[in-house]
Order: structure tokens, then C-alpha cells, then sequence
């Protein structure tokens, strides 16, 4: 029979080593990459994209988009964290020691929202959706892999064009869905 107080020392001592490793990430991360060229591409990925999409954002359907950004982000985030926990991929570079180490990629959803602002119809969305996803997965992710700024383990490219395209056409068929229920 499995006992409380067993259940909280093993805690205790996984907590002990997950705050060895939090420093061991911490120094490295200050000594290694902080303040690096590829740290400055990592805040230029995360700034840039926000200050354009800040000038293009339509304003009469700011909820919308940002809703449908927000979905885009929380899906990201959570393979980024199932992706980099299995090993599937990892950031040599990170903009924070923290999980999500992707945070500065962030631009995906800011592409997303322009996409679906720009191109109301399906067939112009999905043929959008399909180019968006050739550049990042055959462009963008191999450049990113060249300067170090992630190295894909168990993950291949045509795995994010596959997800571009469906998170894209899913997260979209969602918000129009409530949006047509939010209308009498």
C-alpha cells in the first residue's frame, strides 16, 4: 500500500534535483548564451513580428484575431513543452531559462493572426495556410537549425508543415464556429 508519506519524500527529492538542474541551466544560460548574437536573433524573432502585427491588427476585429492568436499560442506552447520534454527537439540558445524555451518564437502566431485577418475566404485562407506552412517548415526551421537556435532530434520537417496546416484550418473552423453563435 502506497503510503503518504512516501508519496511526499520522493517529492522532496525530485524537487531537490529539479532545482540542482534549474541552476546547473541557470549558469550555463548566463555564461553561455545571454547577451550572445544568437540571444539578440532570439529577441529580434520575439519583438519584431509583434511591433508589425501591432501596425496591420484590424482594429474592428481585434477580439477575434486575438482569440484566435491566443489558441494558436496555447497549442504551441503545450507541443513546444511536449516536444522539447520527449526530446523530440531542443534549444541550444534560449531566450529564458525557463520553460517555454520557444517563447521567442512566437511569431508563428503573429503569421497566424495576419492570415486569418487577410484572407477571409477558405480557399484564400487554406492556400495562405499552405504557403505559410512550406516557409516555416522548409525555410524558416532549417534556418533556425543552421544557427543553432534549435536542433531537431526526433522531428522532421514535414511534421510542423503538417501541423502548420492543421492547427491553422482547426484553430480557424473553431473561432468562426463561436463567432456565428455569438451573432443573433
Amino acid at each position: 500500500m502506497i503510503s503518504i508519506d512516501n508519496i511526499v519524500e520522493n517529492l522532496k527529492e525530485i524537487r531537490l534535483l529539479e532545482d540542482k538542474l534549474y541552476h546547473l541551466e541557470l549558469n550555463g544560460w548566463l555564461k553561455n548564451e545571454f547577451l550572445t548574437w544568437e540571444w539578440w536573433m532570439l529577441v529580434g524573432f520575439l519583438i519584431v513580428p509583434w511591433v508589425i502585427w501591432v501596425k496591420l491588427v484590424k482594429r474592428n476585429i481585434i477580439l477575434e484575431i486575438l482569440l484566435f492568436g491566443t489558441i494558436i499560442m496555447m497549442i504551441t506552447t503545450l507541443l513546444d513543452v511536449v516536444g522539447a520534454q520527449y526530446s523530440f527537439w531542443d534549444y541550444p540558445i534560449a531566450f529564458l531559462p525557463i520553460i517555454p524555451w520557444a517563447f521567442p518564437f512566437e511569431m508563428v502566431p503573429v503569421a497566424y493572426m495576419l492570415l486569418y485577418q487577410y484572407f477571409r475566404t477558405w480557399k484564400f485562407y487554406i492556400l495562405a495556410q499552405v504557403i505559410m506552412a512550406l516557409t516555416y517548415a522548409f525555410i524558416g526551421e532549417p534556418f533556425c537549425e543552421w544557427f543553432n537556435l534549435v536542433n531537431y532530434v526526433e522531428w522532421r520537417y514535414r511534421y510542423s508543415f503538417m501541423y502548420y496546416i492543421i492547427v491553422g484550418i482547426v484553430t480557424r473552423a473553431f473561432i468562426l464556429k463561436l463567432a456565428s453563435l455569438s451573432k443573433p
